[in-house]
C-alpha cells in the first residue's frame, strides 16, 4: 500500500508565516539601521576629533612662529639697525628715487647702499641659510625704509604696504598675521608675521621686522593625515576659498561642501553658538558620492580676525560603511537560517494538527482541573 504524504493545516502554517516573518524582517530591518547609524555616528565624531587636533596644530605652529618673530625683533642688531636709520632725514623724493632703483635692479642697488653687508642684515642672512621656515626677513624703520633684510627685497620703500601700516600702528606697534597668499619676494605660498621692533634705549617704537615663512612647514599636520584611501584634508575659510589641500589645486577652487559649510556657520552665528567642529555629509566631487564632513575652526581667530581658518575633513560614505556592509551577509545568513527553522516549526505544528485522529485534550495534555473549593463556595 502506498504511503500518502500527511496532510498539512494551512491555517496553521500561514498563521505562523504571517506572524513570524514579518517580525523577523522588522527586526533585521531594525538591527541594520541602528548599526549603520551607530557606525556613522562613530566615524562622524572620530572625524571631528581629528579636525579639532589638527586645528590645534596649526595654531601652535603659528602662535609659536610668532613668539619667534618677537624674540628676533629684540636682537640687540636688529634694534640698533631700525634706530640708526631714523637718525636719517626723510625725504620722499629720496625714498621714491631709491625705490625706483630697487625696483629697476635690485642686487646692484643693495650692493651700492651697502645694506646687505649690515650687521643686522648677516644675522638675518644666518637665520634664513639656517632655518627653511623662514624665507624672507626685513626690518624698516619708523618712516618704511628698509635698513636691513636676509636677502635682496621686491623693493625698497615699505611703508606703502598695508601689513607695514597695520603693524606701525600709529606709532604704538603690533604684532600682524597675514592670511596665507604667494609672496613675490620669497617665490613661496606663505604668510608673514610683522612686529614691532622695539629701540635700543627702551621700548619706544624703533621700526618694523616682517618675517616671510613657508606655510608648508607649519600644514605638515594636515599633510601627513591619515583618513583612509578616500580621506581628504584641507585647510579652507568660510567663504569656501582653500588656503591648502594635500592634492594639487587650482587658487580658484572652492572647497566641494562651500554651499552647506556657509549655510552651517551662518545658522550657528544666528543661534550665538560657541564655536566648536561641524559634521555633515555632502555631495562629493564624483558624480553619485556622498562624503561625511567635519570641520572645526582653530583659536587664531580670536587674537588675528582675518585668520578665520577652518580645518576641514572628509571622507566618502561608502568607505565607512564598507565593513558594515561585509557584515551585512552574515546577518542574511542568519535570517536565512533563522527563516528556514520558522518554517520547520510552523511545518511540524501544522503536520501535527492535521494528523489524524489528533486529540487536543490528550496529546496536548489537556485536562479539565476540579474547581477550587473557593470558587466552589463562592458559586453557592
Amino acid at each position: 500500500m502506498r504511503s500518502r504524504f500527511p496532510a498539512i493545516n494551512t491555517r496553521v502554517l500561514t498563521a505562523v508565516l504571517v506572524v513570524s516573518i514579518p517580525v523577523l524582517l522588522i527586526g533585521a530591518a531594525i538591527v541594520l539601521s541602528i548599526g549603520q547609524s551607530r557606525l556613522h555616528d562613530n566615524a562622524a565624531a572620530r572625524l571631528a576629533q581629528n579636525a579639532e587636533y589638527t586645528a590645534a596644530t596649526v595654531d601652535a605652529y603659528v602662535f609659536r612662529r610668532i613668539l619667534d618673530a618677537a624674540v628676533l625683533g629684540r636682537v640687540p642688531d636688529v634694534r640698533q639697525a631700525a634706530d640708526a636709520g631714523n637718525k636719517t632725514p626723510y625725504s620722499q623724493a629720496a625714498v621714491l628715487e631709491m625705490d625706483r632703483k630697487w625696483q629697476t635692479d635690485g642686487h646692484g642697488t643693495a650692493e651700492e647702499s651697502g645694506l646687505l653687508r649690515s650687521a643686522a642684515s648677516r644675522f638675518l642672512a644666518d637665520i634664513v641659510g639656517h632655518d627653511s621656515i623662514y624665507r624672507e626677513i626685513l626690518v624698516t624703520d619708523r618712516h618704511g625704509r628698509l635698513v636691513a633684510a636676509s636677502n635682496v627685497t621686491s623693493d625698497y620703500y615699505q611703508g606703502d604696504e598695508d601689513w607695514w601700516r597695520e603693524s606701525l600702528d600709529g606709532g604704538r606697534g603690533r604684532v600682524v598675521v597675514s592670511d596665507v597668499r604667494r609672496d613675490q619676494s620669497a617665490g613661496v605660498y606663505a604668510f608673514d608675521i610683522s612686529v614691532p621692533v622695539p629701540a635700543p634705549s627702551g621700548e619706544d617704537l624703533a621700526g618694523v621686522m616682517k618675517i616671510v615663512a613657508d606655510s608648508r612647514e607649519m600644514l605638515v599636520g594636515i599633510a601627513g593625515l591619515e583618513l583612509g584611501t578616500s580621506g581628504e584634508a584641507m585647510l579652507v575659510r568660510p567663504d569656501g576659498s582653500i588656503v591648502f589641500s594635500r592634492r594639487a589645486y587650482d587658487p580658484k577652487t572652492r572647497f566641494f561642501a562651500a554651499e552647506l559649510l556657509r549655510q552651517h556657520l551662518e545658522e550657528r552665528q544666528q543661534l550665538k553658538q560657541e564655536p566648536g567642529p561641524l559634521t555633515f555629509t555632502a555631495a562629493g566631487v564624483e558624480e553619485g558620492s556622498t562624503r561625511l564632513v567635519a570641520v572645526a575652526p582653530g583659536q587664531l581667530a580670536r587674537s588675528y580676525p582675518n585668520l578665520t581658518w577652518l580645518v576641514a575633513l572628509s571622507v566618502e560614505r561608502d568607505e565607512i560603511t564598507a565593513p558594515f556592509r561585509s557584515l551585512v551577509w552574515y546577518l542574511v545568513i542568519v535570517f536565512a537560517l533563522t527563516a528556514i527553522a520558522v518554517l520547520g516549526i510552523a511545518l511540524w505544528l501544522s503536520l501535527r494538527l492535521a494528523a489524524p485522529g489528533f486529540d487536543p485534550a490528550v496529546d496536548m495534555h489537556l485536562v479539565e482541573h476540579a474547581p477550587h473549593l473557593d470558587d466552589a463556595a463562592h458559586s453557592r
